[in-house]
């Protein structure tokens, strides 16, 4: 396939950037579940301590309770506010920063072996058994590799409907797709 020129803009670049961001959150949040069925279980095992012994640790357990569960609160709502504010300020900064750098012409380059976004005189390969896996949308494809390192998204109206068609058929063929929050 020929290189394939990207059009990349800030609001598809944002868009993308939530999508990814959104999958990393469901995988905090089901970490937060399995710590809130933790002190759930703390919380059975002092009111068990309470009702069936006559040690004073049941009583000390009882009246931490409250505190517990209001830490626990005050975790979360620490989490949230923390999530809010790295997806209205951090990911604008990081898909303005995405535009300007992708603004000097850069194409896609899809084969059987790699992904290469060429630019000018430089070319970024990735092979496809480095991608970890894909997810998909409608109009957009998701190639991620192992964290800290990013994720590639392409999609329809950057670059065009030829080649996120190809992109999609081959990251079918090459990788395993991912579940939610994976």
């Amino acid at each position: 396939m020929e290189p394939v020129p990207i059009h990349t803009s800030f609001e598809e670049t944002y868009r993308q950037l939530l999508f990814i961001d959104n999958h990393f959150v469901a995988a905090a949040k089901k970490r937060n579940i399995r710590r809130a069925l933790f002190f759930l279980a703390l919380t059975v095992a002092a009111l068990l301590l309470f009702v069936f012994t006559d040690s004073n640790l049941g009583v000390v357990g009882i009246s931490m309770l409250p505190l517990w569960w209001v830490g626990f609160g005050l975790y979360l709502l620490y989490l949230k506010k923390k999530i809010y504010k790295w997806q209205t300020v951090a990911l604008k900064q990081l898909a303005e920063a995405n535009v300007q750098e992708s603004s000097a012409g850069q194409q896609l380059l899809i084969t059987d072996k790699d992904v290469s976004i060429l630019q000018s005189q430089d070319a970024s390969s990735v092979k496809w058994e480095d991608f970890r896996g894909y997810l998909e949308e409608e109009d957009t494809v998701y190639l991620f590799r192992e964290p800290p390192k990013p994720a590639w998204s392409f999609s329809e109206k950057e670059v065009g409907l030829n080649a996120i068609a190809k992109l999609k058929e081959t990251a079918r063929r090459k990788l395993s797709l991912l579940k939610a929050g994976f």
